[in-house]
């Protein structure tokens, strides 16, 4: 996806997703079958059971539920740790596509090439990682890629995770893949900190290497897709509107949001590997309860964002309006009435 760069632009008035969609952003389990030592224990190691299936099917119908009142198409991305390894994974997956959700989630690749062969056809789209020191076979994770890249119903992504002392490699695989395979392709630089108190710095490249990552892309799908959480349209406060991507925020340093109403909560929810529900991943309202309890209630109204910098891509995905300058519009468009 190409990043639009950052041009001076009028004060930004208001945020919203084109998808239509209600996302849950659900930490499923923290047990991974890879130990890669850029990713913190804590997500990865197991340490937390993962919920039994009647609780995470009960949660489920909770979403099914509220999608169905705002009338919006609910959106399940499941993350980890691994989430293939889960035993009832595949039934999860069934319910929900059969009840009209869609299913994204975060994986490896290892699980073997029948799972996906009987299970693609849930998936609205997957994010496969590349882990150069812990992937077993190379050639596996292409043909994982073929069977993804087959399925119309799919949107298809690669992270090729980029090991400082093993760049040349990641980029020869990068390189195969997009030859073998019609997927976007991100070469992702690592980052210390990831997963425990925030990212504290990247890892060292070198400015060619830096370059590269930047500049690297796969090859277009050729597949027709509904916009993803990530196409937003943006109005300004002149009235213009633009469609930006979360990408193009993030790029553009346009993640700032502290004083707007910010609908995350409403029209979307994230969950952690122990079960606690959160408006966003920035957690700065605390906890809105657990998919353990027995009543569950979910937020009605928006919050005033406190939150400096806004960089998780289902937290930058929900509504938001800068009430500030709605506020003055509507006062200027009140005067020239009188």
């Amino acid at each position: 996806m190409e990043i639009k760069k950052n041009i001076k632009k009028p004060d930004l008035l208001k945020i919203n997703s084109l998808g239509g969609v209600f996302n849950v952003n659900w930490a499923l389990t923290n047990n991974c079958n890879y130990k890669c030592n850029y990713c913190h224990p804590d997500l990865r190691n197991g340490s937390i059971k993962a919920p039994p299936y009647d609780v995470a099917v009960d949660f489920v119908e909770l979403i099914l539920m509220r999608s169905n009142i705002l009338g919006m198409t609910p959106n399940f991305e499941f993350g980890g740790g691994e989430v293939t390894l889960l035993r009832y994974f595949s039934k999860l997956l069934k319910h929900i596509s059969e009840n009209n959700g869609l299913v994204n989630i975060v994986s490896n690749a290892s699980k073997r090439l029948s799972w996906w062969q009987e299970n693609f056809k849930y998936l609205s789209g997957v994010s496969l990682s590349y882990h150069i020191n812990d992937i077993k076979n190379e050639s596996h994770f292409i043909e994982v890629s073929k069977v993804l890249e087959s399925s119309q119903n799919t949107r298809f992504h690669v992270n090729i995770m980029m090991v400082p002392e093993r760049f040349d490699d990641c980029l020869a695989f990068a390189k195969r893949l997009q030859q073998e395979v019609r997927c976007s392709i991100a070469l992702q630089p690592l980052f210390e900190g990831f997963g425990h108190g925030g990212i504290t710095k990247k890892y060292p490249y070198t400015p060619e290497q830096e370059q590269i990552m930047k500049d690297f892309r796969g090859r277009p799908e050729l597949k027709k897709h509904p916009p993803s959480m990530a196409e937003l349209e943006v109005n300004y406060a002149d009235g213009t509107t633009e469609n930006l991507s979360t990408f193009d925020l993030i790029a553009n340093d346009q993640t700032n949001f502290v004083g707007w109403d910010c609908y995350a909560g409403i029209d979307s929810l994230v969950v952690t590997f122990s079960g606690d529900i959160y408006r966003s991943w920035c957690m700065q309202d605390g906890p809105i309860g657990s998919i353990y309890d027995e009543n569950i209630e979910l937020p009605t109204h928006p919050t005033k964002c406190r939150t400096k910098i806004c960089q998780c891509g289902v937290d930058l995905s929900a509504k938001k309006v800068n009430t500030r300058l709605v506020s003055n519009k509507q006062q200027r468009i009140a005067v020239t009435q009188l």
